[in-house]
C-alpha cells in the first residue's frame, strides 16, 4: 500500500515513526509546502497535483497540517476515494464537518480523526468500570489541563485563532473534552467563562465548564495554556461507592483511591516520556489506530473514531464558544434570599 502524509512537523514525524512498524507498506509520500532537510531517501515529497492527475496511486491519506487546512486537504482525498485519517480537530467547522461527512458516506470510504487516548490502556479501563459500575453510580467529574504554552508557540501565524486553530478549548484540552462526552454522553445544559490574553494570542488561553450531562451526572472542564510550565491533565471520577484518577501526559495512568491511600494500577497503565514530538507523551495510541485504519478488512472504528460520530464534539465547542460571546446566559445577582421549599 502507498500511503502519503500531508504535514512534516511534529505529528507527521510521529506517524512516520510508527508506519516504519508495518511490512506492507510500498512508500510513504509526504506532502509539505517548507523545506525538508536531511529527509530519508525513501520517502519521497509530491504535490496534489501529482495525485490528482493520477501520477501517483495512495491508498490511505493522513492529514497532520495545521486544524484550519483540515478540511481542503481532507476533502480534496475523499473526492479521490482515499481513505483519509484526520488529526485532532477533524476540521473547525460544523459546516465542514457536514460536508466531509456527506462526501464520506457518498463515497462508501473510511474518514477517521485521529483522538488516540481513546485507546489507552487507562481509558479502556476506566471504561469498563463505568459501564460495570464497580464503584457504583458516577455522579461527578473533575477534569483538568494545566500547560504551559509561550508566545513562542503562539507567533506562528495560525496559532491561537479561532479560524485555524482556537483555543485551549479546541487545541490542548480538546482531547480531556473527548473522554468526557466518550464516557458520560451528551449534554443538556453547561456554563462556561473564559479568559484571554491578546497579548499571545486572539482566542481563549483560559476556560472552565460546568456540564449537566443527559444522565444528570455533573461534569466540568478547567483548562489553561497561561500556567509558568506543564503541571497536569487529569480526569478525577466520583462514584457512590469509590472514586478513580486517570492522569498523566496523555491520560495514560489510572489510580485507585483506597481506604489509606491512593494506589496506582500498573496493569492498566502506560508509562510515557514528558514533553511534545514524535518520541513523546504522544504515547502508543496512533500505533493503535493505524493498525486498524490501514486494515482493509476493518471498515468501522472500534473506538468510534469515524466521524460522524465526533460530530457532537465540534457543535459542543461552538456552542460553548457562542454562550461565552453572548454574555446572555449568565444569571446576575441579586438583592434575594433564597427559601427553600
Amino acid at each position: 500500500m502507498n500511503i502519503a502524509i500531508i504535514g512534516y512537523g511534529a505529528i507527521g514525524k510521529h506517524y512516520i515513526e510508527q508506519l516504519k512498524k508495518f511490512k506492507n507498506i510500498n512508500k510513504i509520500y509526504i506532502i509539505e509546502n517548507n523545506i525538508i532537510k536531511n529527509l530519508d531517501k525513501k520517502y519521497s515529497i509530491i504535490k496534489f497535483s501529482d495525485i490528482k492527475n493520477k501520477k501517483i496511486k495512495i491508498d490511505y491519506a493522513i492529514i497532520c497540517t495545521p486544524s484550519g487546512s483540515h478540511f481542503n486537504h481532507a476533502k480534496f482525498f475523499l473526492e479521490q476515494k482515499i481513505n483519509t485519517l484526520i488529526e485532532k480537530p477533524f476540521v473547525l467547522s460544523v459546516k465542514d464537518a457536514k460536508k466531509l461527512i456527506s462526501i464520506k458516506k457518498r463515497n462508501n470510504i473510511k474518514c477517521w480523526v485521529a483522538f488516540q487516548n481513546r485507546y489507552n490502556l487507562a481509558i479502556t479501563q476506566a471504561k469498563k468500570i463505568i459501564k460495570s459500575q464497580k464503584f457504583g453510580k458516577p455522579f461527578f467529574v473533575d477534569a483538568a489541563l494545566y500547560w504551559h504554552r509561550s508566545k513562542s508557540y503562539y507567533s506562528k501565524s495560525w496559532r491561537g485563532k479561532y479560524k485555524s486553530d482556537g483555543g485551549v478549548l479546541f487545541n490542548q484540552s480538546i482531547h480531556l473534552l473527548d473522554i468526557i462526552v466518550y464516557f458520560f454522553g451528551p449534554i443538556s445544559k453547561f456554563n462556561a467563562f473564559a479568559g484571554f490574553d491578546r497579548k499571545k494570542l486572539e482566542a481563549e488561553d483560559l476556560i472552565t465548564i460546568n456540564f449537566v450531562h443527559n444522565s444528570k451526572l455533573i461534569s466540568n472542564l478547567k483548562a489553561t495554556t497561561r500556567a509558568n510550565r506543564d503541571y497536569r491533565m487529569s480526569l478525577d471520577i466520583l462514584c457512590r461507592k469509590g472514586r478513580f484518577l486517570i492522569k498523566d501526559i496523555s491520560l495514560n495512568k489510572i489510580f485507585y483511591f483506597t481506604k489509606n491511600h491512593l494506589k496506582i494500577d500498573k496493569n492498566n497503565s502506560e508509562f510515557f516520556k514528558k514533553g511534545l514530538g514524535p518520541k513523546s507523551g504522544m504515547g502508543n495510541g496512533h500505533l493503535k489506530i493505524l493498525k486498524e485504519f490501514l486494515n482493509k478488512k476493518v471498515k468501522k472504528s472500534s473506538k468510534n473514531l469515524d466521524i460522524e460520530k465526533n460530530l457532537y464534539v465540534i457543535k459542543l465547542i461552538h456552542s460553548i464558544y457562542n454562550s461565552i460571546y453572548s454574555e446572555k446566559k449568565f444569571n446576575v445577582v441579586k438583592d434575594k434570599e433564597f427559601e427553600y421549599k
